[in-house]
């Protein structure tokens, strides 16, 4: 009687031992081209989507996992994602991968990267991506905020990037880059949703830089300048300057002097057009962004004609 519970328990753990098993092979791990991963993202709504890529041999993203998804719980009501693609060998996905996801109870949206060509699942994410992990990006369709990460990220670091994809690319407010200036909001046909530019126009046509950076791009046509300047791998664009002292590789801090705008088309008013973009797109800015500047500086320059002279 004895032996017959004996073997009744042992077959009893056996079968629980099993199921165990089971359960964490079953817990299936989609396989994903890299078109599925960059269309799970592009969708044009204001999710914020956190695509972290790792693998269970990676010391640095199990340290970093945890932090993503505790912080990306405190935000979910700001309609915060989070999507782990695992770069591990195809061996690991049946069993070793569901399992390791099991214990260490990383409880998010998962998926197995199916590429093993680098030089095409890269740039597909980041040009500047070589394939090492761990890899980030953060994007928010709604305000143009994209930020490629191409190593761990701190706690601190990661929830401040979560903030700015949150509230956008110009959630510290630009001072207007030109004194008493009036913005000009412009679109592409007739859709709002379409937003390209903002113009100022000032009866003062010195221009300050909105941003620190270095200037990346000089460019003229005839006598209006075009300057574009880089910060954090966002490029900030200045158009129809008259003049400026700066050239390509200078660095600017925020609110300097970079130049003077040239007159509109009427001829009364100096216009300067501007916009941010990053490698990909233009991040749209409006009125909301911009806060009127308290000091006024170097004013009624338009009417000193040797501003204007081509240099």
């Amino acid at each position: 009687m004895i032996k017959k519970l004996l073997f009744v328990f042992t077959l009893m753990c056996f079968v629980l031992a099993v199921k165990a098993q089971k359960s964490a092979v079953n817990q299936t791990i989609a396989k994903w081209k890299i078109e599925d991963v960059v269309k799970s993202y592009s969708a044009k709504n204001d999710t914020v989507y956190v695509v972290n890529f790792w693998a269970t041999f990676c010391k640095p993203c199990n340290e970093e996992i945890p932090d993503f998804i505790r912080i990306v719980e405190k935000y979910k009501t700001q309609k915060v994602k989070l999507l782990l693609v695992s770069l591990d060998l195809p061996t690991y996905v049946p069993v070793k991968l569901p399992a390791f996801i099991k214990k260490y109870n990383y409880n998010t949206n998962h998926v197995w990267l199916n590429e093993t060509n680098a030089d095409h699942f890269c740039p597909a994410i980041d040009v500047k991506w070589s394939g090492a992990i761990p890899s980030t990006i953060i994007v928010n369709n709604s305000n143009g905020y994209r930020k490629f990460t191409e190593d761990q990220i701190s706690a601190e670091e990661f929830e401040a990037s979560l903030k700015e994809a949150i509230g956008g690319q110009a959630i510290n407010k630009f001072v207007a880059p030109m004194n008493d200036a009036e913005i000009i909001e412009w679109y592409a046909g007739d859709s709002i949703d379409k937003k390209e530019f903002v113009s100022f126009k000032s009866s003062d046509s010195a221009v300050f830089a909105v941003s620190g950076g270095k200037v990346n791009v000089i460019a003229r046509i005839d006598h209006m300048k075009v300057m574009i300047i880089e910060k954090d791998n966002l490029y900030y664009t200045y158009s129809n300057l008259g003049s400026t002292v700066l050239n390509t590789g200078d660095v600017v801090k925020a609110e300097q002097l970079i130049g003077y705008a040239a007159f509109d088309l009427d001829g009364t008013m100096p216009t300067i057009e501007f916009y941010i973009s990053n490698s990909e797109t233009n991040i749209p800015v409006s009125k909301k962004d911009f806060v009127k500047r308290k000091d006024i500086r170097l004013t009624d320059h338009f009417n000193d004609p040797k501003l204007h002279e081509p240099q």
